[in-house]
């Protein structure tokens, strides 16, 4: 076993297909399947399954998966280490972040770190907030932020910043600029986050706890089709600032207060049995202050720092 088998791999994992995996690797396809063969002979075990959905990692590839990316890793960062001048901050990070999230901060971000730190390479992972724990556990990211996130024990969870949510409305379609009950929001049809999602749990908890049924319309893993479908008058949504603030601005969505107010706190996720390393702990810090900003000018409303 080596690394470049090792890199092969995780390529394969990742592109969930052999030949694309070959295209981005610039070899042979055949090359790269004798390269899996040669890995799954010296391990004894098989590592791929492949279906007309793709390629797929078998209970044991997951677990050579986890651990490759592991390796991988750190080899880089040794590398960056022993050959970078005094000084100099350099390599790559991977961030997962919800899509809501993602619309205000990445952007601030990526600029910020370009200034400070021009050779560090940053890439957002926008996934669904059920998911951004497990890319940290497997080494797809090196960290995530993660809204009201279940906390397995080989994971820290550093609070970073609480959301309110909001009822979102085609424009003009409530006159009130008031707060909106919970029963007046029943009475609308709603589009919502596809479940798992931690949102989607605290919206239907709210209403449980109400007493009340709610007119469920549609649901959509992503805010790239909630707040259109809502800013097309289809369906009302409940979201944070974050998920809708260029509509907003633009005025095709109205945001309304709900209550007896309710949020999410989003927290910073990264693995507590893996070393951190220097440029990491870099990115995060730029992260904490890319949300200074946001917060200090005012652009990220019903968001505090915690």
């Amino acid at each position: 076993m080596n690394l470049k088998q090792l890199n092969y791999f995780v390529k394969i994992i990742e592109a969930q297909n052999m030949t694309r995996a070959a295209e981005g690797l610039h070899i042979a396809q055949p090359a790269l399947s004798q390269q899996i063969t040669l890995l799954e002979d010296e391990l004894g075990v098989k590592l791929l399954n492949r279906s007309s959905r793709g390629i797929q990692a078998t209970q044991q590839g997951d677990l050579l998966y986890r651990h490759a990316k592991t390796i991988l890793r750190q080899v880089d960062n040794t590398r960056v280490l022993i050959s970078k001048k005094e000084g100099d901050m350099t390599g790559n990070v991977s961030i997962g972040m919800p899509s809501s999230t993602s619309k205000l901060l990445a952007l601030r971000l990526m600029r910020l770190v370009k200034e400070r730190y021009p050779s560090i390479m940053l890439e957002i992972v926008d996934a669904p907030s059920a998911d951004l724990v497990s890319l940290v556990g497997h080494g797809r990211v090196d960290f995530s932020l993660v809204p009201d996130p279940q906390k397995p024990k080989d994971m820290d969870f550093l609070p970073l910043f609480r959301e309110e949510l909001y009822l979102m409305t085609r424009h003009d379609v409530i006159p009130t600029t008031g707060p909106v009950s919970l029963k007046r929001i029943a009475e609308m049809p709603l589009i919502l986050p596809s479940m798992p999602n931690t949102l989607r749990s605290r919206v239907e908890h709210a209403f449980l706890r109400a007493n009340l049924a709610f007119d469920l319309f549609g649901e959509a893993s992503t805010s790239a089709i909630l707040i259109p479908a809502v800013r097309a008058g289809l369906a009302a949504t409940i979201l944070p600032y974050s998920a809708g603030h260029e509509e907003i601005l633009n005025r095709q969505v109205d945001i309304h207060g709900i209550e007896g107010g309710f949020g999410r706190d989003v927290y910073l996720c990264i693995s507590n049995t893996l070393p951190i390393s220097p440029v990491t702990t870099t990115v995060i810090d730029q992260c904490h202050a890319a949300l200074h900003e946001l917060l200090e000018n005012g652009f990220w409303k019903g968001c505090e720092l915690l």
